[in-house]
């Protein structure tokens, strides 16, 4: 038997919800996964054989007690802070599922996903699809008004989310914390209401991008020319490099041509709207 699942792209942390808030978006990942005789995987016409402390590796034995070969295609850049790894074992974990007669196992995938990513923001909107906090526990959906539009500048350049990681500070100081809570309500209500004012005061994340900062100039770039075109929030997508912005539709446009002034040839632009379905 084969079987064949997708998830979705997701954008972590939105500012202040560090390794708690997560979106998904409409770009996906793909995997065909079929009985074995060992471990392996075939992505862009190659094949290879797979090591057990490779992810894919985990996201098939996490789900099932055989070996599996696993066929993927995927739209998400990686190393780009889009949540590519937990779309990858996501999907994964969930064909594995489907092979053995599991239709229906959300709640295990994302386990397994989080297992592997070690945080759970990623993992729960790869799995559930939308907007969502989430902790290794489980998750609340959280609203996003409708007049929001999510754009990403995604720079030509990786960052590995384990040298991101690397950067932060092992301690804060009580006052960053008391301003990274006030911060995170700003947001949760002002992505609820839609409202700019409200959003203003969620900007200026001190617990990741304030330290992560020298290592990509240019998502700092991004940040600032999509909020100067109008848009009522602007973020690291993830780690990064890539840039997340939340236009209007009066500003979507001119926070389109700003992001990809500051990209050039170097990256590429993409307006991609909430994706709802998560895992199928």
């Amino acid at each position: 038997m084969i079987g064949s699942a997708s998830a979705p792209a997701s954008s972590g942390n939105l500012g202040p919800g560090f390794d708690v808030l997560a979106l998904a978006l409409q770009l996906r990942c793909t995997a065909t996964v079929e009985p074995a005789s060992r471990m392996t995987l075939t992505e862009r016409n190659r094949t290879s054989r797979l090591n057990p402390d490779n992810m894919i590796y985990r996201a098939v034995a996490g789900a099932v007690d055989q070996p599996m070969h696993v066929t993927l295609h995927n739209e998400i850049p990686r190393s780009r802070g889009l949540g590519s790894s937990s779309a990858v074992t996501a999907s994964v974990a969930g064909a594995a599922f489907k092979v053995v007669g599991i239709r229906d196992a959300r709640q295990r995938v994302f386990e397994i996903v989080t297992e592997i990513e070690g945080h759970a923001d990623n993992a729960a909107a790869a799995v559930f699809g939308g907007f969502v906090a989430a902790t290794p526990m489980g998750i609340q959906r959280l609203d996003l008004h409708e007049s929001l539009h999510p754009v990403v500048g995604i720079p030509d350049v990786h960052l590995r989310t384990s040298d991101a990681r690397e950067a932060l500070p092992t301690e804060m100081s009580r006052e960053v914390v008391v301003r990274s809570l006030s911060r995170l309500a700003f947001l949760i209500e002002g992505l609820a209401n839609g409202n700019a004012e409200t959003l203003r005061h969620a900007s200026g994340d001190e617990l990741h991008e304030a330290p992560r900062a020298g290592l990509s100039p240019v998502t700092g770039e991004l940040m600032d020319a999509a909020r100067a075109a109008g848009a009522v929030h602007a973020c690291w997508s993830g780690a990064g490099p890539s840039a997340l912005a939340f236009a209007t539709a009066d500003s979507k446009g001119r926070v389109i041509g700003a992001m990809a002034g500051v990209l050039g040839t170097d990256g590429e632009v993409l307006a991609l709207p909430v994706d709802t379905k998560g895992l199928i």
